[in-house]
């Protein structure tokens, strides 16, 4: 017996939108640009993209041809995008060697709006300045080991395993692992948040 495929209904209206917006992008287009070269009126796509209107089959087709990508393709990635599950196997790589390792748990999640990555520091060692987060609000938990956190003001928090930490305004300007042993740290942060 053949299994029936999922409806294609409001998350995939919206991945589906999210898809167009994201090629758009890519091809560095305005609206202006795809109306032009889709006959589609700029109202119509942005109601397309934000997921809002369930465009017609002809809409969709002249919107992929034009960004130059065939209808099933965009159709059978939207529905992959709105899965309700996705699974990302979280062991960090450097985790059996002692040596940093930076590893995103967002996986292949179309415009995932959490940043999600497990961070593993060697004993001793100090997180590379263009691996810290940047932006905020950003939460981490300590799995494994220790972190120490030295922020703008000069404030020094020490974590260990079982720690977390919630910073909503200015991010740490190091971060360093104090102990003797590896540290394994979960680090989630807003994606969306402007730098």
């Amino acid at each position: 017996m053949r299994r029936a495929a999922p409806t294609f209904g409001r998350e995939q209206l919206h991945a589906l939108g999210g898809r167009l917006r994201q090629m758009r992008a890519e091809h560095g287009w305005s609206l202006k640009r795809l109306a032009g070269e889709s006959g589609v009126s700029i109202a119509a796509i942005q109601k397309i993209e934000a997921g809002e209107t369930n465009p017609s089959l002809v809409t969709v087709a002249a919107m992929t041809e034009a960004l130059g990508a065939s209808l099933d393709q965009v159709v059978s990635a939207a529905r992959a995008q709105s899965r309700v599950i996705e699974v990302v196997h979280g062991r960090a790589e450097g985790s059996d060697k002692g040596e940093l390792d930076v590893r995103d748990l967002s996986g292949d999640l179309f415009d995932p709006r959490l940043s999600i990555r497990l961070v593993t520091l060697p004993a001793r060692s100090d997180l590379a300045a263009h691996k810290n987060p940047r932006t905020g609000p950003l939460f981490a938990y300590i799995v494994v080991g220790a972190l120490r956190l030295a922020f703008p003001d000069k404030t020094i928090e020490d974590l260990r395993t079982g720690d977390s930490i919630h910073i909503k305004d200015e991010l740490p300007t190091a971060w360093s692992n104090p102990s003797e042993r590896q540290s394994l740290i979960l680090c989630v942060a807003d994606r969306h948040v402007a730098a």
